[in-house]
């Protein structure tokens, strides 16, 4: 008896890191001043990402700060009427946090600054958790094979199964079709407005879990 089946491994975990993505710029009739306030805003912005970096609890790892750009356009008014030149910069900026809590007090403290837009938070593993989470989920993957082959054989009055070949989805003798393969999904994180006491309002980024998917394909043969 031939058994072919699809085995999944899956796993979730507390992210370890978390990127903020934003962008910093403005936009108006002036376009030297709409360049001049964007480039200084940016420079304020990679100011404070230095000092992150060098901070002794180093609470990032990385950043980076894209080139200022540029772009105008003639807007037309709901009367048809061709209006003034309206001109617009901005640079987009990642940062990649280790500490959930600075992350916090970024997002607080420039999220409210006139010219910053707050993006979307990826949430991440580190490449040694990443790789570890991998291996582990293609184990369970495998396992869940052998295992769903032993009850369509035990069901079908076979013997205990034997796996004969294994392989990546779409990889089996036969052109089986495609699968989703092993993957890393990193989900984004939501900002929540709270009240930081004192009537102040701050913003509390609620991380989420980091889902790890294998599939495998495998072909077994039961006595």
């Amino acid at each position: 008896m031939e058994i072919t089946v699809i085995g999944t491994g899956r796993a979730a975990l507390a992210p370890e890191r978390a990127t903020i993505h934003l962008t910093a710029g403005f936009e108006g009739a002036d376009k030297a001043q709409v360049l001049r306030r964007t480039t200084d805003l940016v420079n304020a912005l990679s100011a404070e990402l230095t000092r992150l970096r060098e901070h002794e609890s180093r609470p990032t790892t990385w950043s980076a700060v894209l080139p200022v750009g540029t772009r105008s356009w003639r807007p037309w008014s709901d009367k048809g009427t061709v209006l003034p030149m309206r001109y617009a910069a901005s640079s987009r900026v990642q940062v990649k946090f280790r500490d959930f809590r600075a992350l916090s007090g970024f997002a607080d403290a420039w999220g409210g600054l006139e010219g910053v837009t707050l993006g979307h938070v990826e949430w991440t593993l580190t490449e040694a958790t990443r790789k570890e989470t991998d291996e582990r989920v293609r184990a369970e993957a495998v396992v869940d094979a052998r295992e769903r082959a032993q009850v369509y054989a035990t069901a079908a009055g076979g013997g205990v199964v034997r796996c004969v070949q294994i392989a990546d989805p779409g990889l089996l003798s036969d052109g089986q079709a495609d699968a989703p393969q092993v993957h890393a999904m990193s989900l984004r994180g939501a900002y929540k407005a709270m009240d930081a006491g004192g009537g102040e309002g701050g913003i509390e980024i609620a991380p989420e879990d980091v889902e790890t998917t294998a599939v495998v394909n495998a072909r077994f043969v039961a006595e």
